[in-house]
């Protein structure tokens, strides 16, 4: 094993050991609440050498921004508490980790022999297929199904907007989302059964508008569309995930949603695996999975936790100058002026985890709606990605595929202003069924 590879494998099985540190605490304070977030700090400073220059520039941005906001904020007497900088973002960080132990059972297989179907039907069953295979296993489906069509050709414009956004719609309503552990971390009591009917509408929106457009495409027949071939028993997983998460928390209303989704995930993901290789094979499966996969994670890993201390750091320092909440009452007005300015920073290349992290601290101050909030940090989430160029999903279109990273952002801008227009409908009438 080369010293790299061994530095991965360690800082996978940190993760994985700070993880279950995190959730057994959730049950039972058995370890320093600070124990299992170091662990996941270590390793992902380990892990920064480990990504691209880019990547480490801006991490390192957004990291002495929140240390220096943080230090501003002590000399303020504003910033008491420093271990809130290392256990922040914990909860959300352990989701992801957990999820990702989905990809060892839920990945589809890449037919490699079996003809690419044709036509309408291809495409409602290969956008339907992506936005719930993405909603538990995120980018891995996108990219399984990109992979086979980019094997045949170039993708085209169509391929290239039902990817990005059957993919990133599903963040309106995904548990197995980062959008969800993002915007959960500052909304712990959202209603979750309104989240997800708001979700879902945006992401029936999402489809419709983009089945239009396409359908309405001047010289193109969606007769001619080339499809994936999905098969939509492998839904089951994702949709038994999901009812298993609400039944988790109804038995044990105490434990962070975020955990119970963690924990689920781990669950389901070890059962399943030994019952269809057995003990001996799962073992060694996750084994490969805890030092091989989860450090891949290491830019989403190193993105949440530098945001964590940027959130932290912002809203002290905004607390030490006595910067309030330029309004006192958060209502559906309210959510479209956040969720606007959630997307015009992501226009500028503002990620919405960065934009979630500085408004979830800084609006707290309020108690907002919580069931509100989340909805519109989700939505920002979602149309934000979309529309970004230097996004995850779009920076792999653009690196993978040789896509264009000005012809998508024209593709995408018109969808994301009427995906903002309908946004705006569904926040106002959020608010009054909330009474707010």
């Amino acid at each position: 094993m080369t010293p790299a590879r061994e530095t991965r494998a360690i800082s996978g099985f940190l993760l994985f050991l700070g993880s279950i540190i995190i959730i057994a605490n959730a049950f039972l304070a058995m370890a320093p609440s600070w124990l299992g977030s170091g662990l996941l700090w270590f390793a992902g400073l380990t892990l920064f050498f480990d990504i691209k220059r880019s990547q480490q520039a801006v991490i390192g941005i957004i990291l002495s921004i929140g240390l220096f906001s943080c230090l501003a904020a002590w000399q303020l007497d504003s910033f008491n508490d420093p271990l809130r900088i290392l256990t922040v973002n914990q909860s959300m960080i352990v989701m992801l980790i957990g999820v990702q132990f989905l990809q060892l059972v839920a990945v589809p297989a890449i037919e490699l022999t079996r003809k690419l179907p044709v036509g309408k039907t291809a495409f409602i069953k290969t956008y339907f297929g992506v936005h719930f295979f993405g909603s538990v296993i995120n980018l891995i489906a996108l990219l399984l199904v990109a992979d086979r069509w980019y094997k045949q050709a170039n993708l085209t414009e169509e391929q290239q907007k039902l990817l990005v956004r059957a993919f990133s719609s599903a963040a309106n309503w995904s548990p197995f989302f980062a959008a969800f552990a993002a915007a959960m971390i500052f909304t712990p009591k959202a209603s979750i059964g309104t989240l997800m009917a708001v979700g879902f509408a945006m992401a029936v929106f999402s489809f419709l508008l983009t089945w239009v457009e396409i359908s309405r495409t001047k010289g193109y027949l969606i007769n001619e569309f080339v499809g994936y071939p999905m098969h939509f028993s492998a839904l089951l997983l994702p949709i038994g995930l999901v009812f298993l998460v609400f039944v988790a928390q109804y038995l044990l209303p105490s434990i962070s949603m975020l955990l119970l989704i963690a924990i689920c995930s781990i669950l389901v993901s070890v059962c399943v695996l030994i019952g269809r290789v057995g003990v001996v094979k799962a073992s060694i499966g996750l084994e490969s999975h805890v030092s091989r996969k989860l450090p891949l994670m290491r830019n989403e890993l190193l993105l949440f936790l530098a945001a964590g201390v940027l959130g932290v750091g912002l809203s002290s320092i905004l607390d030490g100058l006595s910067v309030g909440v330029p309004i006192d009452h958060f209502d559906g007005f309210a959510a479209v002026v956040v969720l606007l300015l959630i997307l015009i920073a992501a226009l500028m290349g503002v990620h919405p985890v960065i934009s979630i992290a500085i408004v979830g601290q800084w609006i707290g101050a309020i108690e907002p709606n919580q069931t509100l909030l989340a909805i519109t940090f989700l939505m920002g989430w979602s149309i934000g990605v979309a529309v970004s160029s230097i996004s995850g999903i779009n920076l792999s279109l653009q690196g993978r595929y040789n896509v264009p990273a000005s012809a998508a952002f024209q593709w995408n801008l018109p969808y994301a202003m009427r995906m903002y227009g309908f946004a705006c409908v569904l926040l106002v009438l959020t608010s009054y069924m909330l009474n707010l």
